[in-house]
């Protein structure tokens, strides 16, 4: 999945700066990305690079060419050149891929012995701890459902829907971290080790 066509999706929704967008990707797709920061600034090199976004001219009318680290430095504010506007359409209109599913846990799952169920155990309550934790962060947020009851605007709309799938994805992981914990524990329950 790209990082670097949903900068560009944020600035076709609006100009803006590293940080802005790092707060605008946050506040739109949620926490479940986890995205690091940098991946930003590595998107808006790519993006700059492919002509895909242009840096704007500051109040003295000079265009920056490259984005300053030092504090204090001015902000490089960027928006999609023309370019830009027709990728982010074209990537808009193309199929999305279903993600693979790769969890460190189903590494261990396949590769483990029988001797290593008790940490096994542990790391699958510790993981159902952590989805539990990240669903309690989703409690406080207006339902999707209420949302189009109340036809609400579409970014919200849309916010919603990107928080409803992670929470929908949390709750089936939990769901599977339950029966894998039984199976588990019916294994350490039967016959001594082979």
């Amino acid at each position: 999945m790209s990082v670097k066509y949903a900068v560009l999706g944020l600035l076709v929704q609006r100009r803006g700066y590293g940080y802005d967008l790092v707060q605008r990707f946050e506040g739109q797709i949620g926490p479940g990305w986890q995205l690091n920061a940098g991946a930003i600034y590595v998107a808006l090199d790519k993006l700059e690079q492919e002509g895909l976004v242009r840096p704007i001219a500051t109040e003295d009318a000079i265009a920056p060419t490259r984005r300053r680290t030092v504090r204090g430095a001015p902000r490089v504010v960027y928006e999609p050149t023309e370019r830009g506007l027709e990728r982010f359409d074209e990537w808009m209109r193309e199929p999305s891929a279903l993600a693979p599913l790769r969890e460190e846990l189903h590494l261990k799952l396949a590769l483990s012995r029988r001797r290593d169920l008790p940490r096994l155990l542990e790391l699958v309550a510790e993981q159902e701890r952590n989805c539990l934790r990240r669903l309690e962060e989703h409690a406080d947020e207006t339902p999707l459902d209420e949302l189009v009851e109340r036809s609400a605007p579409w970014p919200a709309l849309a916010a919603a829907m990107v928080r409803d799938a992670e929470a929908e994805h949390l709750q089936a992981t939990v769901a599977w971290l339950r029966r894998i914990d039984a199976a588990m524990r019916a294994q350490l329950g039967a016959a001594a080790p082979a």
